[in-house]
């Protein structure tokens, strides 16, 4: 069956932009609303008295996502040093340690049963990560192939988490970024699945989380096309 291209207009891009800085920094524990998320981001009014770290991780996500755009037009490779920009762009006024540079002491996940990679590793676990996807992103012959490929590296990103802190949000950032990339529908995580989205991580379900995502795919389908405008079309995916 012939695939059908879809346009993502500027009006989607700012809605995936909205629910990405809401969605992902609310996983972690950021308690503004998906609303005052809009406010910041799209109405530039801040509704109300709020933490300066709170403000600073979502208002990074207008910078992330027009460099987003941009990286996937130039189809950026996939590899360290965009990793650690898209880490600087995300984490910049939000975080202790310094954005943009890999952890130089060890790290752990509460609760994990592996030890993530050692900071002498780092370079090298990142760059077998980054040729293991690429390797599997060529072989894959349909978009369910893809999103595997997608949601198996988005573990072993966990795995190695190379930042002191920022991981998670910088792990579901690169999933958007593969998504587009290869023009399929992105996946954005809702707060709303977050135990859902931390079993997958916990137990290392891999099937479990692919089937999670393209439901999110299905959903987010039917946001994109609800955006659709004629003569607005800012990037593409096939469907």
């Amino acid at each position: 069956m012939d695939k059908r291209i879809v346009c993502l207009s500027n009006d989607y891009i700012d809605d995936l932009m909205v629910r990405m800085a809401h969605h992902s920094t609310a996983l972690e524990g950021n308690t503004l609303t998906q609303g005052e998320t809009k406010s910041i981001l799209i109405d530039e009014y801040i509704p109300r008295a709020v933490d300066l770290r709170e403000f600073n991780e979502v208002i990074n996500y207008k910078n992330f996502t027009a460099r987003l755009v941009e990286f996937v037009k130039d189809d950026r490779v996939l590899d360290s040093e965009l990793i650690k920009e898209i880490h600087a762009l995300l984490c910049v006024n939000a975080i202790e340690s310094v954005p943009g540079k890999f952890k130089t002491q060890p790290n752990m996940v509460i609760g994990a049963d592996f030890v993530p990679s050692p900071p002498y590793r780092v370079p090298f676990d990142i760059e077998e990560w980054r040729l293991n996807l690429d390797v599997q992103l060529q072989n894959a012959k349909t978009n369910d192939e893809v999103i595997e490929a997608i949601c198996r590296q988005h573990f072993h990103f966990e795995h190695i988490h190379p930042f002191p802190d920022g991981n998670g949000r910088v792990g579901r950032a690169l999933m958007v970024y593969s998504c587009l990339q290869k023009k399929i529908v992105p996946v954005v995580i809702p707060v709303g699945e977050k135990k859902r989205y931390i079993n997958y991580l916990n137990t290392e379900d891999l099937q479990g989380f692919v089937e999670f995502c393209k439901e999110l795919q299905e959903k987010e389908l039917a946001r994109i096309e609800a955006f659709v405008q004629p003569n607005d079309c800012v990037l593409t995916i096939e469907i």
